[in-house]
């Protein structure tokens, strides 16, 4: 998905890491408002330049992208968030889930890998294919095997 954003436009994927890209301007008035005045201050949607739309636009693109990738069982749990970080976010914890989920595929794909062997009828390749992806899991999981 972040290279498909980051196709789209450079600083999509920046959408998702830092939240909405804010177009920021110095204060002028800083000096007039007394202590500890802010420096740079968001820039008024009136006073943005096109390119600048563009930027602060891309949050709204990036959350339409992830909305449109949703199948029907995902999209209900992320439909009320506000940001595309917070859709990212929620994403990532479903798709990982808690610690003893965790623990309980790790517990299947060991199994898994204990009792490889080729199938009947396979081919090399296709038990290649079968043991790249095994070990592929198994390394997501943070299990690294040599």
């Amino acid at each position: 998905m972040q290279v498909h954003l980051s196709a789209i436009h450079d600083e999509m994927w920046d959408a998702i890491e830092d939240c909405p890209i804010v177009v920021m301007m110095v204060n002028t008035q800083a000096a007039a408002q007394g202590a500890d005045p802010e420096v740079m201050i968001p820039k008024p949607k009136s006073q943005l330049t096109s390119d600048e739309k563009t930027r602060a636009n891309l949050d709204n693109v990036s959350r339409d992208i992830l909305y449109k990738s949703l199948d029907d069982s995902l999209f209900p749990r992320v439909r009320k968030c506000r940001t595309t970080k917070e859709i990212w976010d929620t994403l990532m914890s479903i798709g990982e889930g808690d610690e003893q989920e965790n623990d309980n595929k790790l517990t299947v794909a060991m199994k898994k890998f204990e009792d490889f062997k080729m199938l009947p009828n396979e081919t090399i390749t296709d038990m290649e294919l079968r043991f790249t992806k095994l070990m592929g899991d198994l390394s997501n999981l943070g299990r690294e095997l040599t």
